[in-house]
């Protein structure tokens, strides 16, 4: 099996894994539109975000490290999981002691969910990304669908049916990791690789001199994607941030393409790289993979507004408008990953931190700024400065890791484009939905000459198979 084709299988299995676990999370939108008011859904928000703070902090990312320690031939992979239980192990003490404190300054029913949900959240990452490391590919995307699954049904009983609020949209969480690590232990059988034997310490300090610069890296992503909604619910209040946090699902959309990639890409770059740091694999995935991006956030953007109907109900509905510029963020998001999978690829960590951090600082410099004055548009300012800058970084980076050979100028002329579109559907002007499509025809065309190859690629496949049942 080619290097190609060997990436083009596992990420149609992601694919299809993400593809129906990100559209089981479309629909979670609206129940929660419908079950919560902004200031509700505003906080059971800002609590899911300080959860993406708080587990890469207390784990120190140790579930990075247990996937890519765990592609090195002669891993003992017993040694590597039970590694990582240690550190979470460790990480739960910390929790609870923190989780006292705050119960004692003000008691809140949704902090104790909230403690359970770290725990349960944090453990199902680690067997995931252990799972995922081994190269059981298939077990790793229905892991994916049956916690969305388990999810959605969860959040419609406990919001639709019982009306528990912010209470309940933690207690959906909280169901859905337990039925993925149940999957994971007994149905995948990772709890084989789990021991009470002496742990490996000269692994586990390996383990975490990998993920320890991950963890302000991680901090400095939160900052750059997260801090401004804490920082508008300041300024502006809660039921703004919830508004605000609501549009910034819908890009979640051009998320799924670059996530199905991702998966797949951080195998096979590792792979590639063993063999030569001038392939010109590197090259041609990328230029297919911006294509894809740019896009498909193109055409969503187009159809934002009829998206939006059916993911933002009743008051968030408004919130549409914020969208087109938080999805050009998300198209220069998923540049900047393709791009950041190199560092770990070199286990070059604190360059990859380095660039984060300097993202994370223009981004709430930028906020304070002008949030204060534009309200919720200087969030989506800043968020472009910042992406723009972290990507900036990143090709610099890696063109002294790897030989790529990319037409920097036609990238681009297209992102203009994207941006054109983005401040045509804010203007809301009558016209701007036909100028919208006419800038995606632009774009099919530019890219017409590569997008007949892989529809030609895809035919001939679909022609082989035919010829062979």
């Amino acid at each position: 099996m080619s290097k190609y084709t060997k990436l083009i299988k596992d990420t149609v299995i992601f694919g299809i894994g993400n593809f129906t676990t990100k559209l089981i999370y479309f629909f979670l939108m609206p129940i929660y539109t419908l079950s919560l008011n902004t200031y509700e859904f505003g906080i059971a928000d800002l609590l899911n975000n300080s959860l993406q703070l708080i587990v890469p902090i207390l784990t120190l990312s140790i579930s990075d490290a247990v996937f890519r320690f765990s592609l090195d031939k002669g891993t003992n992979h017993e040694d590597l999981l039970n590694g990582g239980i240690r550190v979470l192990s460790y990480s739960y003490y910390a929790a609870f002691i923190g989780i006292g404190i705050v119960l004692t300054c003000k008691f809140e029913s949704y902090w104790i969910y909230f403690t359970i949900l770290y725990i349960t959240d944090s453990f199902k990452s680690l067997l995931a990304q252990f799972t995922r490391g081994l190269g059981k590919v298939k077990e790793y995307a229905i892991n994916g669908i049956i916690a969305a699954a388990i999810l959605l049904l969860s959040s419609y009983v406990f919001l639709n049916r019982l009306s528990l609020g912010i209470n309940g949209y933690l207690l959906a969480f909280i169901i859905s990791n337990i039925a993925a690590i149940i999957y994971l232990l007994f149905i995948v059988g990772n709890i084989r690789y789990i021991h009470t034997k002496s742990i490996n310490k000269m692994l586990i300090k390996g383990m975490i001199a990998f993920s320890l610069p991950l963890t302000p890296n991680m901090l400095s992503w939160w900052i750059t994607n997260i801090s401004s909604r804490y920082i508008i619910a300041f300024f502006s209040g809660v039921s703004i941030s919830g508004l605000y946090a609501a549009a910034s699902k819908i890009p979640a959309l051009i998320n799924v393409v670059s996530s199905i990639f991702q998966l797949s890409w951080q195998f096979a770059s590792v792979k590639e790289y063993q063999e030569s740091k001038q392939s010109e694999f590197y090259s041609i995935v990328y230029k297919y993979y911006y294509i894809g991006i740019i896009l498909c956030g193109a055409i969503i953007i187009a159809f934002l507004p009829l998206i939006s109907t059916f993911v933002l109900k009743n008051d968030f509905y408004q919130a549409w408008v914020y969208t087109p510029l938080l999805m050009f963020s998300a198209i220069l998001g998923c540049l900047s990953l393709f791009f950041g999978t190199f560092y770990a690829v070199v286990k070059e960590n604190k360059k990859a931190m380095f660039t984060t951090l300097i993202g994370s600082i223009v981004n709430l410099l930028v906020c304070f700024m002008t949030i204060p004055f534009i309200g919720v548009y200087g969030a989506l300012i800043a968020n472009v400065i910042s992406y723009i800058i972290i990507v900036f970084l990143r090709v610099r980076d890696c063109r002294s890791y790897v030989s790529l050979k990319v037409n920097w100028r036609l990238i681009l002329i297209c992102l203009s484009i994207v941006f054109v579109e983005c401040l045509l559907m804010m203007s809301q002007i009558k016209t701007c939905f036909y100028i919208s499509y006419a800038l995606v025809a632009i774009l099919i065309i530019i890219f017409s000459r590569d997008l007949y190859v892989i529809f030609s690629l895809i035919k001939n496949k679909i022609f082989q198979r035919s010829i062979k049942l």
